[in-house]
């Protein structure tokens, strides 16, 4: 399920600043380590249930960019994934994708290494009001789990934000 943006007004001390040099942080729940850099604010516990009041795909982690337009979301699932399966997930997944989020303009996957291991990448936009909403799951196995990481905003605003969101991405490792 594809969560809506999170208003500011939600976010309003719910955010722990970002750390001001890039050393790899342990998430805690999480089998990896990322390297947050001071224009990402983190979402504390209490910010990630009040912005995902579901507990059912509720993430474990949360990252904002500075101007709180754009989140990363970390979520290890109980869904069984094998790293042999991550590649089969790219021809597979954007057909579920489809038929899970209505109005998808447009749809690219693809399988790409990320701190050594195997991801699958779909990237998708929909309608939105004043731009289109921009989403990308990458999606890998950890621990036989299905770890995803959600990345979601306005076109505009990943445009904008995209150096640092790749710099938090490529910087994932998975312990």
């Amino acid at each position: 399920m594809i969560r809506p943006l999170l208003t500011v007004t939600l976010l309003a001390g719910l955010l722990i600043p970002g750390q001001a040099h890039a050393v790899p942080v342990k998430l805690d729940s999480l089998p990896l380590s990322v390297e947050p850099n001071a224009k990402l604010l983190t979402l504390n516990q209490a910010g990630i249930r009040a912005a995902f009041p579901s507990a059912a795909g509720r993430p474990d982690a949360v990252f904002m960019t500075e101007d709180r337009k754009v989140s990363v979301a970390f979520e290890w699932r109980t869904s069984k994934l094998a790293a042999n399966e991550v590649e089969k997930l790219v021809a597979q997944f954007p057909a579920v994708i489809r038929a899970q989020v209505p109005n998808v303009k447009t749809l690219k996957s693809s399988l790409l290494q990320m701190g050594g291991s195997p991801w699958a990448q779909f990237v998708f936009t929909t309608p939105g009001q004043d731009d289109d909403l921009r989403r990308e799951l990458m999606v890998t196995s950890a621990g036989g789990r299905m770890l995803v990481l959600t990345i979601a905003g306005k076109v505009k605003d990943y445009s904008r934000n995209e150096a640092v969101i790749r710099n938090l991405t490529n910087s994932v490792r998975l312990n």
